[in-house]
């Protein structure tokens, strides 16, 4: 099952969210999306692979 996250960063804050996400899902992480809204913030999703128990 995948699952996604949401973050939320400036620009500056970008390569720091997205190693925090490999850190933490690591080879589970499938695709980090980055778009950016009017107001110049970011939304970061990632999903990654629930592993089945």
């Amino acid at each position: 099952m995948q699952l996604t996250v949401k973050r939320k960063a400036f620009l500056e804050e970008i390569p720091k969210v997205v190693e925090e996400l490999i850190k933490e899902y690591g080879s589970l992480l499938k695709t980090i999306e980055i778009k950016e809204d009017e107001k110049g913030c970011y939304t970061i999703w990632a999903t990654y692979e629930r592993p089945t128990s």
